[in-house]
């Protein structure tokens, strides 16, 4: 069954917007617990699966001290509506931190000159290698109002606070990419949550970036962040950070560092998980290096629209069998546009206009 895109309006208090959400998911959330349990068991590990399960509850548990009071709040709600054990939304919302350089994801956006719509515009896949079936049917898009806050829309799974793929009132795009990295902590605030506060706190471009600075990192990312008049790419990695802006109007993202002051932090792909339907070729930073050279060659010489962003997204050199996620954003006009598909690669499927705060 395709996903279903009618916003799930979350607003108050962290604990209200918490308690809502919880009410409104809670089979879909032990869903997705469920899926997670049955990989540990598919995979081989037999009578380690318990332990490893344990292993990974331990690993988001470590991330507790760092969430902000108000995630932890929210997520208290959560998991008391949903009747659910805390550990699980927790883990669910530090996973890419526990497992680190698991999506294989790609974006890009082209400035206003380049654009047929007159402002920036914004492209991106969400390319996952487990999961993949229910990351694709339980996607929803979840418009959040925080109390004193910027409200904003982001394109998430239930039980999931933080931000991967949204965009604010104030026009800001963020769109998260695993960078894979030499470095990992648990000295940071977990990846998701960081980006939404940057979401929810930064009322332009400049803003959001500075609030993703101001707190430490876990894993390496590459964050593509826009505005209707701009856009740049953050590389984050524990303890340092470059940025970078589009080149001949043009900036792509994806799974590798490209600032030549973040090479010497360039971590080892991970092999293909157990059970993944990707090839072992799809963990090498060579594919994320064809994916960007790609991008670019499709994007490049001329003016792009929304359905152009979409057949770039849909290409066979960028989209895989893990692409749970598509989505094109033009911030000027507060509308996005989803892939809605029963399968993945979704961004071959329909594509559906939401006019954001309409």
């Amino acid at each position: 069954m395709a996903p279903d895109f009618t916003p799930i309006l979350l607003t108050g208090s962290p604990a209200e917007r918490g308690r809502r959400h919880g009410l409104l998911f809670p089979r879909e959330i032990r869903r997705l617990r469920r899926v997670f349990f049955r990989f540990l068991l598919r995979a081989g590990y037999l009578v380690a699966s318990l332990p490893l399960a344990l292993l990974f509850y331990a690993l988001g548990g470590r991330f507790w001290g760092q969430v902000p009071e108000a995630l932890k709040e929210e997520m208290r709600a959560l998991a008391a509506a949903a009747d659910l054990d805390l550990a699980s939304v927790l883990l669910i919302n530090v996973l890419d931190d526990a497992a680190n350089a698991l999506p294989r994801c790609s974006a890009l956006a082209v400035d206003r000159q380049r654009s047929a719509t007159g402002g920036v515009l914004v492209g991106r896949t969400l390319d996952y290698p487990l999961f993949i079936d229910v990351l694709v049917r339980e996607q929803r898009l979840f418009s959040v109002t925080p109390e004193g806050g910027v409200p904003f829309l982001s394109v998430a799974w239930p039980g999931y606070v933080g931000v991967c793929t949204g965009m604010n009132r104030r026009g800001v795009v963020l769109c998260q990419l695993t960078a894979v990295c030499r470095r990992a902590t648990f000295r940071g605030v977990p990846a998701a949550l960081r980006f939404r506060l940057a979401l929810e706190r930064g009322d332009s471009l400049a803003a959001a970036a500075r609030q993703i600075l101001a707190l430490p990192a876990t894993i390496g990312n590459n964050v593509l962040l826009a505005e209707a008049s701009g856009a740049l790419v953050l590389e984050l990695a524990p303890g340092a950070w470059a940025c970078r802006r589009p080149v001949a109007g043009l900036l792509t993202a994806t799974n590798h560092f490209q600032a030549p002051e973040m090479a010497a932090l360039k971590g080892r792909f991970p092999r293909r998980p157990p059970g993944s339907p990707l090839s072992p070729t799809h963990f090498r930073e060579a594919y994320s290096a064809a994916r960007n050279r790609r991008l670019q060659e499709l994007a490049g010489g001329r003016r792009l629209s929304p359905r152009d962003l979409q057949a770039i997204l849909a290409d066979p050199h960028v989209a895989n069998p893990g692409t749970a996620v598509a989505a094109v954003f033009a911030p000027a006009q507060g509308t996005l546009w989803l892939a809605r598909g029963e399968r993945a690669p979704v961004s071959r499927c329909r594509w559906v206009e939401i006019r954001a705060w309409a």
